[in-house]
C-alpha cells in the first residue's frame, strides 16, 4: 500500500494506478496529429479524392486540420482504431464505393502508413511522467494501461516511449467485450495486476476515462490536460484535474 497525493490536497491509499495512453502517457499532439494527417493523406491518395474532402474527413474524426488540433470529445481522441476506420470508410461509401471496397481501401491505407513510420522519432511523454513512474516503482505501486487503442499498437507505443517495462498490464479495446466507458478494462487490468479497483486510481484525458473509473469503482478519477491549448471543460466527471504529473506524489 502507498499514499498518493493529488495537487497537494487529497491523499489516497492505493495499490495501483491505471492510465489511459494517448493524451495521458503520450503527448497527444506528438503522435495523433501526425497520424491523422498521414492517414487522411493516404486515404485521399488511394481513393483519388478531391482536396475538399480533406476537411470533410478531418471533421468526421474530430481532427481540426487547419489548426492541427482535435476535439477532446471526438473519435480521434476517444474512439477505437476500428471506429476511426469505419468513419473514414463511410465517407468513401458515400462517395460511391461499395462498403467492402471502402473498408478494404481504408484498412490498406492505414497498414501502409504504419509500415512507413517509426513513431519513436516523434512520440513524447507527458511532462513529469518518468518521475511518477519511478516513484510508483520505488513504492511498489502496480501500473496498468487501459486504452481504446488495440493491444499490439499500445505495446508498440509504450516501447517507443521507453516505458513499457513499468506496466504489468496493458489492456486494449480489442481485448474486452465492451470498451470505454464500460468497466470491462478496469476489471481485466486489476485482475492481471492482482489488485482491487477500490485501491486503484485511474488517470485519463477524456471524460470517458473518468466515467470508466467510476463505473469500475476505482477510488478516484484523475483528469489530465497536458496540452497548453486545451481546457478541462470536458472533464465534468473528474475528481481532480492536473496539468502535469508533477502534481502527483507517491510515498509510503
Amino acid at each position: 500500500m502507498a499514499k498518493c497525493t493529488i495537487n497537494q490536497q487529497q491523499t489516497y491509499n492505493i495499490d495501483g494506478i491505471l492510465f489511459d495512453k494517448d493524451g495521458t502517457l503520450i503527448e497527444f499532439s506528438s503522435l495523433w496529429v501526425i497520424w491523422a494527417e498521414q492517414l487522411i493523406a493516404a486515404i485521399m491518395s488511394k481513393a483519388k479524392l478531391p482536396e475538399k474532402d480533406r476537411d470533410i474527413l478531418s471533421d468526421a474524426i474530430g481532427f481540426l486540420d487547419s489548426q492541427r488540433a482535435w476535439d477532446p470529445t471526438g473519435p480521434l481522441c476517444i474512439g477505437s482504431l476500428d471506429e476511426l476506420k469505419t468513419i473514414c470508410a463511410l465517407h468513401l461509401y458515400k462517395r460511391g464505393l461499395p462498403w467492402n471496397a471502402a473498408l478494404e481501401m481504408v484498412t490498406n491505407a492505414h497498414a501502409e502508413m504504419e509500415q512507413q513510420n517509426d513513431w519513436k522519432e516523434s512520440i513524447k511523454p507527458v511532462t513529469g511522467l518518468a518521475n511518477l513512474l519511478r516513484q510508483a516503482d520505488t513504492h511498489s505501486v502496480k501500473l496498468g494501461v487501459v486504452t481504446s487503442d488495440n493491444h499490439e499498437q499500445a505495446l508498440s507505443h509504450l516501447q517507443a516511449l521507453e516505458v513499457k517495462s513499468y506496466f504489468c498490464s496493458v489492456i486494449g479495446h480489442d481485448q474486452v467485450k465492451h470498451g470505454k466507458p464500460f468497466p470491462d478494462m478496469v476489471y481485466k487490468a486489476c485482475m492481471e495486476l492482482g489488485i482491487h479497483p477500490e485501491r486503484a486510481l485511474i488517470i485519463g484525458d477524456s471524460n470517458g476515462d473518468m466515467i470508466l473509473g467510476k463505473k469500475g469503482n476505482t477510488v478516484a478519477s484523475i483528469g489530465i490536460v497536458a496540452e497548453s491549448n486545451q481546457t478541462a471543460d470536458h472533464l465534468i466527471d473528474a475528481d481532480h484535474i492536473i496539468r502535469t504529473y508533477d502534481s502527483i506524489t507517491i510515498a509510503k
